[in-house]
């Protein structure tokens, strides 16, 4: 404790221990144990400052390779956390040759070899391609122009195979022969493009709908009643690109059976 105090009456020196001022006569007793605890006080609150500056300097004197280290540690961080996905499981190539072989294997069934009805044959060229297409898209699908091109390569390809496996059995020139022929086979080569590319908005569609949460209809109806009537903008999207996307695929092999029922 300091040996003097001031008095809080009139700011005049005074020896500790006295119980009035000896300037303005005032008596001090009452105020004695206030002042007291202010100089406790000020005691504690010098000796918390000094022991803030010692860590604020023991701080400073860390070595700078420290700060670097944490600072480098979010960015690995968020590299683990956003693990990238390898193109090759975007698409599976494998199911291409896998599903022609299928389709060959049909059409030699049905034309070269059972000698069955063409429906038979126009229903395994809807069915294999449209797997074909569910299966050719792996994690994350994403429909871009490079995908149509394989359909339509596809379709191509297997009918060109078709006409000649069919001309070295019969022994009859390769490329079709007259308009008519022209006509059933383009329609056909169609029929066989649009039911892949079928299978490949399906399954697109499939997982922008599951990334949503939305995997069957119960939960779309669960997540709409969540909402209170107020259904946000990106499940509207999502529900509107499903309908197009499903009609779309519905209308084209709808008008391609049609089509290939029709063509002689």
């Amino acid at each position: 404790m300091q040996e003097h105090f001031v008095c809080p009456y009139c700011d005049a020196a005074l020896n500790r221990g006295v119980l009035s001022c000896r300037c303005c006569g005032r008596d001090l007793t009452p105020v004695l144990p206030l002042l007291r605890r202010l100089d406790t006080l000020e005691e504690r609150l010098a000796a918390f400052e000094k022991r803030a500056e010692e860590d604020r300097a023991a701080l400073a004197a860390r070595p700078a390779p420290v700060a670097e280290t944490v600072d480098s540690e979010p960015a690995e961080a968020q590299h683990a956390a956003a693990p990238t996905v390898p193109h090759g499981t975007r698409r599976r190539f494998w199911v291409l040759p896998f599903g022609l072989v299928l389709l060959l294997l049909a059409y030699c069934g049905v034309v070269l070899w059972l000698d069955l009805p063409l429906w038979a044959l126009r229903l395994a060229s809807i069915a294999i391609p449209f797997l074909t297409g569910l299966i050719y898209f792996g994690i994350r699908p994403r429909l871009i122009a490079f995908d149509i091109g394989i359909a339509a390569a596809f379709a191509i390809f297997s009918v060109v195979t078709m006409n000649a496996l069919l001309g070295w059995h019969d022994n009859i020139p390769l490329l079709p022969q007259g308009p008519a022929a022209w006509r059933e086979t383009s329609f056909y080569a169609l029929s066989i493009g649009a039911s892949m590319f079928s299978g490949m908005l399906l399954r697109v569609t499939q997982a922008a709908l599951a990334a949503r949460g939305l995997v069957s209809l119960p939960e779309l109806r669960k997540g709409l009643l969540a909402v209170h009537g107020k259904v946000p903008m990106e499940t509207l999207k999502t529900i509107e690109t499903t309908i197009l996307m499903a009609g779309t695929a519905i209308s084209a092999i709808a008008g391609l059976v049609a089509a290939i029922l029709g063509v002689k």
